[in-house]
């Protein structure tokens, strides 16, 4: 296996153990199965069997621009900032793949839920929107290989409110993001037992949704979890579901070997350098200090 991708997944476990994440060996394995599968795809790429899909960088390189696709509701990963531009970790990295190509960066903000349709049909060519990589979208998309890892889906609640485990959750209404890992969990652990209520957009309509009484709590990312419990005093994170894992991976067509290589490239870099874990807290800093 190739010692820099090694390198590279060791830096970011230690990266998710600084910041306050454990991993168990079922975890350990899920990645490393991960890591084999994209070394057979850089030995795939190295020795140019390349297909059609596969020459997307060339094509991008040609217009001149790389067109990603996000959902500009969940900070500190994507959001619009108070002078209306694009912002978060995700834009900062889609900024710095878009510099390796050599092109402009065109964003393309739509509701999550539609994100993977566009990138399908060719009206995008990555999605960078704190996407979890699950077996069901691995049928219709590739993934890079992790920038972070997840402590699980974290649970918000206001803070007058007492609901401590999965249980509590029962006869209660439960508020999701459409389209998220969240909702999967959500249907599967929750059907028949709470309402769950799916919404387009986390900030601020899923929060706005919670101080309302509409719902008893949300499930959200724990990364967006720690900044809105951060600036908003009333509510808190009551508890985590789902346990801990990949959190998020940049998602391409599938096929595009050339694109995943240069992708992988640019994490690998930013990983090893420790400039991803300044990217984060540059980030995250920015938006609890704003006017957003």
């Amino acid at each position: 296996m190739n010692k820099n991708i090694i390198a590279v997944a060791i830096i970011a476990l230690i990266i998710g153990a600084v910041l306050g994440y454990i991993f168990s060996l079922s975890k350990i394995s899920e990645l490393e199965s991960k890591i084999n599968k994209l070394q057979q795809e850089l030995e795939h790429y190295k020795t140019g069997a390349i297909t059609e899909k596969e020459g997307l960088v060339e094509k991008i390189r040609k217009r001149g621009k790389l067109i990603v696709g996000t959902s500009a509701d969940w900070p500190p990963f994507e959001y619009i900032d108070k002078n209306g531009q694009f912002a978060g970790i995700d834009i900062e990295l889609a900024k710095r793949i878009a510099d390796e190509l050599g092109v402009e960066l065109e964003i393309k903000d739509m509701k999550f839920a539609a994100l993977i349709e566009s990138l399908v049909n060719g009206k995008i060519d990555l999605i960078l929107a704190d996407m979890t990589p699950t077996a069901e979208r691995e049928k219709v998309v590739d993934f890079s290989i992790p920038y972070y890892f997840s402590k699980g889906n974290a649970v918000i609640t206001l803070k007058d409110k007492s609901l401590n485990s999965e249980e509590d959750l029962y006869g209660k209404k439960i508020g999701v993001q459409l389209g998220t890992i969240q909702e999967e969990w959500a249907k599967e652990n929750l059907e028949g037992k709470a309402e769950i209520k799916s919404y387009d957009k986390v900030y601020p309509d899923l929060l706005m949704v919670l101080k309302r009484g509409d719902v008893d709590a949300i499930i959200v990312g724990d990364k967006i979890a720690d900044v809105l419990t951060k600036k908003d005093d009333t509510i808190k994170i009551a508890f985590y579901v789902g346990g801990t894992g990949i959190g998020a991976a940049v998602a391409m067509p599938q096929g595009a070997e050339d694109l995943k290589y240069i992708v992988n490239s640019v994490i690998e870099k930013l990983l090893s350098s420790g400039e991803m874990e300044k990217i984060f807290q540059q980030e995250i800093d920015k938006w609890l200090t704003s006017q957003g």
